[in-house]
């Protein structure tokens, strides 16, 4: 019995943080973005953007967020006794969950109330939107009004990405003692994400990409039930750590490398470093990219690389800011992001490098080590 409550205490504290400076730090800028907007309160749907606010890691239901840094956490039975754990907010749990909502916005007096408008499934709005209709209340689109509050990482954050990266890094060299030729792309990735389980969350940031020969042309290859199809395989893993976020990509051969191959991992090396030394505070996200992919340009295959060069990184694998073509998004200090030029032959093979950096003030600080492997 002992042992019982020893597991359940740990399931309990790795699903809650308490609410520490940072925590309160970020419902005091999302008060504040709340008021910017000219609005009462925002109704948050995002599970992700919950946990931010709040450190709750379970979070299954609605978050009201008033602009005088009140919270009330709208859930099911299911969740309300790890949520009432959570000192930063009321908890108000029951099966009618629109209905109370409803009561608690009236309650408060509130007239304009935002939502989610990219993150909320359109009959929820609707249901919720005709109830304070009905009670004289406008109910108000808001776009990435969290999601900028989180483009930007305190020292916390930063540390917590920091330890997922090292687990990451650590996966790689775990596949360079564990690789078996006799392995199919399948068995790699089982055993690729049970090493980051064991390491990290007892969850990963995404579907690990094994993928070798010519499925490495794909971008986002699942990993089949096949024999590898050469001794070359690209993998793109990311670790989770206290629900932060990595990911990077590299490329194994366990052979001599053609000189095609060869030809293209230098060429992507030089655009990964040109990418990086554009990186710092004041910066478009458009410059990054456009200089990595003029620089696989001038080499011949700006054709092969379609995606952008790359993303910010933290509790969400993928989150603003985007490095694309026409994103005008200013970089700022306390960014995480992606770096990750590739260059995807048809039928034949596909190379990603990628790494992740810190936007500092000047420059940008490479978070993981050496991509050369």
């Amino acid at each position: 019995m002992p042992r019982l409550f020893f597991y359940k205490a740990s399931f309990l504290k790795k699903n809650l943080v308490k609410p520490s400076n940072p925590v309160k730090k970020n419902i005091s800028k999302c008060s504040g973005a709340v008021k910017k907007r000219d609005l009462d309160a925002i109704l948050i749907s995002d599970p992700i953007n919950i946990t931010y606010l709040t450190g709750f890691r379970l979070a299954s239901g609605y978050l009201l967020v008033t602009g005088e840094e009140e919270l009330f956490y709208f859930t099911s039975f299911l969740y309300e006794k790890e949520a009432r754990l959570c000192k930063c907010w009321k908890v108000v749990a029951n099966n009618d969950i629109f209905d109370r909502v409803k009561v608690y916005i009236k309650k408060l007096k509130l007239k304009k109330v935002g939502f989610e408008a990219k993150l909320l499934p359109f009959l929820e709005y609707k249901k919720i939107k005709g109830d304070l209709a009905s009670l004289g209340i406008d109910f108000l689109e808001t776009v990435d009004l969290v999601e900028d509050l989180r483009a930007i990482k305190n020292l916390h954050e930063i540390s917590m990405i920091k330890k997922s990266i090292k687990i990451s890094e650590e996966a790689f060299e775990f596949i360079s003692e564990i690789y078996d030729d006799k392995m199919t792309e399948k068995d790699l990735s089982i055993e690729i994400d049970r090493f980051l389980r064991q390491k990290g969350d007892n969850s990963i940031a995404f579907d690990t990409i094994v993928a070798s020969g010519k499925n490495s042309a794909h971008p986002h290859h699942l990993a089949v039930e096949m024999k590898m199809e050469s001794k070359f395989v690209l993998i793109d893993l990311g670790s989770k750590y206290c629900g932060y976020c990595a990911d990077l990509t590299r490329v194994f051969f366990w052979s001599k490398m053609p000189v095609l191959f060869s030809k293209i991992y230098d060429i992507l090396k030089g655009a990964r470093d040109v990418g990086i030394r554009k990186i710092r505070d004041g910066v478009m996200a458009k410059e990054v990219d456009s200089a990595a992919r003029e620089f696989i340009a001038r080499k011949g295959f700006s054709q092969y690389f379609g995606h952008g060069l790359g993303h910010g990184v933290g509790l969400a694998v993928h989150e603003r800011p985007y490095l694309c073509a026409r994103n005008e998004d200013v970089l700022k200090e306390g960014m995480v992001l992606t770096v990750e030029p590739a260059i995807y032959l048809p039928n034949k093979f596909g190379v990603r490098i990628e790494d992740m950096v810190l936007v500092k003030k000047n420059k940008a600080e490479v978070l993981s080590g050496n991509a050369d492997w």
